[in-house]
């Protein structure tokens, strides 16, 4: 999907740069879906993780609903997600070394965490499902200590985000009860703060000391906040934290309130200014069923000329004429991994693809092409796509896979364009 100023390992193994070493990510080999080095924004990597289902210390309902609808959010605004729930000690312990391993040449990592956690003389843990916490020597052996995720991110990004919704009492001031219902009773000490000072931002669901609430909806409190927030576009971190606060504060009846801190050295957006997301807030109410049918009629109708769209020129792009090839198939003003690009910025940098490749071929895979309805003349299609790739450099390895896209389209003249277009590699 972009090129990198730096070197990035690709679905080939072999390392590529753009500038004496083109850097080619897996994700990246596919149609019309690459972005220039001076133009992409840095890549962004999520480490989500819901705890809920635990062999000692009861279930809490909804830390897994939480982590997946952040995991969809992420993913929606461009990030590259790994996920996990209900992980024991040794599968969590797997799944943050494949973020390490993910972390290198990133410019933003994220971890969240739903479930329970706790603080032991200034420390900060995530309790594994499968923890045994009824005596305080077991505590190296069955937690995991937060403040080891944020190194591995400090130390690889410029900047590091973590959300913690998570339990704040002590199990070692009492037994973790069997049927507990929020993610902390009676909290005799919070969530300590991070020593930290190398481009991070921390939010806690809840003040030191008090209850983060598992929530009576699908969602906890602050999840849905951050879900209702998180992809304002031109939002700063921190102005999404002072409404996330407002709304869980709303929410409690001032029975929680989030905390940060801090030590950001330059503003950070999910969505940058101008940029649009097609996902709705999980806020709004959804459109009256009559309403509904008649778009999902109205596209339904429109999906085989949709399916022909995507056959005949996005995955066929004519090699003679990528140039006008693309303004054909894009809106005048297009939306790609999260940033906005004018018509003309568009066709160069598609342009300046293809110019490395001495061929390419791309399929739809059959049965995958799910079409949905955003509004009149709007809908977003997902799809399975393979791809075949063949360097001009003859010493770069043949590369092939495939890749789940998302576009949203828009139809003008009767014909369909691209608003916006992510993507993420399939195993």
């Amino acid at each position: 999907m972009h090129f990198k100023s730096v070197g990035v390992t690709g679905a080939s193994g072999v390392m590529i740069s753009a500038m004496g070493r083109l850097v080619i990510l897996a994700v990246a080999c596919m149609g019309l879906l690459l972005l220039s080095a001076d133009a992409q924004p840095e890549r962004r990597v999520a480490l989500v993780i819901g705890n809920g289902t635990y062999a000692e210390a009861g279930t809490l309902t909804n830390p897994v609903n939480d982590a997946l609808d952040i995991a969809g959010k992420l993913r929606s605004i461009g990030f590259d997600v790994i996920e996990g729930n209900d992980l024991g000690k040794r599968e969590l312990e797997r799944k943050i070394g494949e973020f390490s391993d993910a972390l290198e040449g990133a410019g933003v990592g994220l971890f969240y965490y739903a479930g329970h956690g706790l603080q032991v003389e200034g420390r900060n843990y995530i309790v594994p499902v499968d923890a045994q916490l009824d005596m305080p020597v077991k505590l190296q052996l069955e937690a995991v200590p937060i403040d080891e995720v944020l190194d591995i991110m400090e130390q690889q990004t410029k900047v590091s985000l973590v959300f913690l919704d998570a339990c704040r009492n002590n199990p070692f001031a009492r037994s973790l009860s069997r049927t507990a219902t929020t993610r902390s009773a009676t909290a005799l000490a919070g969530l300590a703060q991070f020593d930290s000072t190398r481009g991070s931002f921390i939010a806690f669901s809840t003040a030191p000391g008090a209850v983060a609430m598992d929530g009576t909806g699908r969602n906890s409190p602050f999840a849905a906040a951050l879900l209702r927030h998180m992809a304002e576009p031109g939002q700063s971190i921190n102005d999404m934290m002072i409404a996330v606060r407002r709304d869980v504060v709303s929410e409690t009846r001032e029975g929680q309130r989030p905390w940060e801190q801090g030590s950001l050295l330059e503003r950070f957006e999910f969505v940058p200014g101008g940029e649009t997301v097609a996902q709705p807030k999980p806020a709004v109410p959804p459109a009256p069923e009559t309403k509904v049918a008649a778009l999902e009629r109205s596209v339904g109708d429109d999906k085989t000329a949709i399916e022909k769209f995507l056959r005949d020129d996005y995955l066929a792009p004519d090699a003679a004429a990528i140039g006008e090839t693309v303004k054909r198939l894009y809106a005048p003003s297009a939306t790609i991994f999260g940033t906005r690009y004018d018509s003309d910025a568009v066709v160069k940098l598609k342009t300046d693809w293809f110019a490395q490749f001495a061929s390419w071929s791309f399929s739809l895979e059959p049965g995958s092409l799910e079409v949905t309805p955003q509004g009149e003349n709007r809908a977003e299609a997902v799809f399975a796509m393979s791809y075949d790739y063949m360097s001009k450099d003859k010493s770069a390895a043949r590369m092939t896979g495939k890749a789940r896209v998302t576009l949203g389209l828009v139809k003008s003249d009767g014909q369909w364009r691209i608003a916006s277009e992510t993507s993420q590699a399939m195993n």
